[in-house]
């Protein structure tokens, strides 16, 4: 006679028998494996994109980081209405941090470049008069110079 009542299952269970979580039977077949990597990269590199937009230096390298979240962020879409994968949601959040990320990118790159265009004789101007400057009070008015051709 055994010490287990009838109305419990002996312990340990066998393999495949137990309660959820526990291994499957070598002879059962395996559950379809999930392929998350493309949404959960979209994510991440969506979110380093959009903070490096946001510090306006580097604008055309979080453009690009955007430009790649969306790829990213369609193909892990993709693969989540297809049933591989089941992180539908990291993917559309990779997918619209990308898009904001491209667009403000573009956005700040053209703005930024087409100042600096305008106001690139004042810098060599300005690189000029501080070569010949001798004495503080020269650079000073060189400084002051700039800043009225900024204006």
């Amino acid at each position: 006679m055994t010490d287990t009542p009838a109305d419990r299952p002996p312990y340990p269970p066998p393999p495949g028998q137990g309660p959820a979580g526990s291994y499957p039977a070598p002879g059962d077949p395996a559950a379809p494996s999930r392929r998350n990597g493309m949404g959960t990269t979209a994510l991440v590199i969506g979110v380093v994109a959009l903070t490096l937009v946001l510090l306006l230096l580097f604008s055309p390298l979080g453009a690009f980081l955007g430009l790649l979240a969306l790829l990213f962020g369609i193909l892990g879409l993709l693969r989540a209405n297809r049933g591989e994968a089941d992180n539908r949601g990291q993917a559309v959040a990779g997918l619209v941090t990308g898009g904001i990320a491209l667009l403000l990118g573009v956005f700040f790159t053209i703005s930024i470049g087409t100042w600096f265009a305008t106001h690139v004789t004042d810098f060599n101007d300005f690189g000029r008069c501080m070569d010949s400057a001798v004495g503080a009070a020269a650079r000073e008015d060189c400084a002051r110079k700039l800043s009225g051709e900024l204006e």
